[in-house]
């Protein structure tokens, strides 16, 4: 799994996003060092997390507002 390393100052985080993804907001969640995933679920999350990333660089995604907008319907 990659990292990104940020910047928090004053509350705020800054840093430089990986190449391919979108502009906009992202949201990150945190995970917390009590929730251990065994290696099989970090090999799951890594290999959706680059199906993820591989499908924004090919431009397969939609923007999270519209998805909302379409489920509030």
């Amino acid at each position: 799994m990659k990292a990104i390393r940020v910047r928090v100052e004053n509350g705020r985080i800054t840093g430089d996003a990986p190449p391919g993804l979108p502009e906009g907001d992202v949201d990150l969640c945190l995970a917390e060092p009590e929730e251990q995933m065994s290696e099989d679920e970090l090999a799951l999350l890594d290999e959706a997390l680059a199906r993820g990333f591989e499908a924004i660089r090919a431009g397969r995604f939609r923007q999270a507002a519209d998805v909302i907008s379409d489920l509030r319907r």
